[in-house]
């Protein structure tokens, strides 16, 4: 929308206001979208490891991109870590895809916690 936005007549007119957009827009849609990405990943990871409901390599890799994606928001002071955020994005967006066919569709009780039900 920030985008959309600067191609607006009067907005396109004043290039301060068109640049300000710009970084908005790439800031909502890099470090703006790998930092929430990987409390997404990490969530999922932590959840499914504790539960045993995911492979271990799913679950490790969900860690490495999600500190990934926690670690992006340092472009914003070290331009040379932008490598992150696309490094979260596409691979993520792979690991979202896997974890969907991967986690089971019903979620069998342990010996004890049938016992406590």
């Amino acid at each position: 929308m920030a985008m959309w936005t600067m191609l607006r007549p009067g907005v396109l007119e004043d290039p301060r206001l068109v640049v300000a957009l710009y970084y908005l827009g790439f800031g909502l849609g890099g470090p703006g979208f790998s930092v929430p990405m990987g409390l997404l990943m990490a969530g999922v990871s932590v959840t499914a490891a504790f539960m045993k409901l995911l492979p271990k390599w799913v679950i490790v890799f969900g860690l490495i991109l999600a500190a990934a994606g926690e670690l992006s928001w340092l472009y914003l002071a070290f331009p040379r870590l932008l490598f992150l955020i696309p490094l979260v994005r596409f691979p993520g967006f792979i690991w979202l895809i896997a974890v969907g066919f991967l986690l089971p569709k019903a979620r069998t009780l342990s010996h004890s916690e049938a016992l406590s039900h």
